[in-house]
């Protein structure tokens, strides 16, 4: 018998985070799991009763200590071999200073003129530039054996 555990959608959020004011965006770099190593935004799963921007702004304020106002959705992503969903937003409007999350992820301000693209993944980098253009991105990733991009799909 198969659990429910593996059947539902595993959503979770990613945050663009904005100062507008000093030209930076709010990026993580992880220190565990499968992204350990790599740069890219807030975020993490949703809670079964929370909204998607709830959970936004919980993961944000988790990994980060900076508490996020008025989010928009800009992007939604899939990575159906892994079965995780993953709703973009983004935030002009914030409070508070960084906090270190000892063992997760440390939190930084990054200049909008120097995103770390070598060090993100391979998603990251392709959809990334499109949203920061202003555009909406709707995509299906699809990995192989060696989580390396195989195909992508616009939706």
């Amino acid at each position: 018998m198969t659990s429910d555990k593996f059947l539902m959608k595993k959503e979770a959020s990613l945050s663009i985070v904005e100062d507008v004011k000093n030209h930076k965006f709010l990026m993580i770099r992880h220190q565990r799991g499968i992204n350990k190593g790599c740069i890219n935004f807030p975020g993490g799963k949703k809670e079964p009763e929370e909204t998607m921007q709830e959970c936004v702004i919980r993961e944000t304020f988790e990994e980060t200590g900076i508490k996020i106002m008025n989010p928009v959705e800009v992007g939604y992503i899939e990575f159906p071999n892994v079965n995780f969903y993953v709703h973009i937003f983004w935030s002009k409007e914030f409070s508070g200073e960084i906090c270190e999350r000892e063992g997760e992820v440390s939190a930084f301000w990054q200049s909008s003129d120097d995103i770390p693209y070598q060090e993100m993944r391979e998603a990251d980098k392709d959809f990334l530039p499109d949203i920061l253009a202003g555009k909406k991105v709707k995509r299906r990733y699809i990995y192989d054996d060696d989580f390396h991009i195989k195909e992508v799909v616009n939706l």
